[in-house]
């Protein structure tokens, strides 16, 4: 009894870290693609593809790509300020004792 519940606490873990390392590479893939479409926007080309609803200006201004540089500035400063913060620490260690479905 005692090494069935070894195995599935360890099973468990390994299901948690492997479910972990794919959420890492995901956000790591999905940043990259905002950060090339930004660039592609900032530096002139469209940054759109075709299936990207009619209305969208083809080419930033140089106010746009600015605006767009600071608003990106402010969120990313709002985001370090989150993970900083106590309620965000404790609510990600209340997230790992209870699990995702909460």
């Amino acid at each position: 009894m005692a090494t069935d519940r070894h195995r599935s606490s360890v099973e468990e873990r390994l299901g948690r870290e492997e479910g972990e390392a794919f959420d890492r590479r995901l956000r790591e893939t999905e940043r990259r693609e905002r950060e090339d479409r930004l660039s592609r926007i900032a530096w002139g080309g469209s940054g759109l593809v075709e299936t990207d609803p009619p209305g969208f200006a083809a080419v930033p201004t140089a106010t746009e790509v600015l605006d767009l540089q600071r608003e990106v500035r402010r969120l990313t400063h709002f985001h370090d300020a989150v993970q900083r913060s106590r309620a965000w620490r404790l609510a990600q260690r209340l997230r790992r004792m209870i699990g995702r479905q909460w």
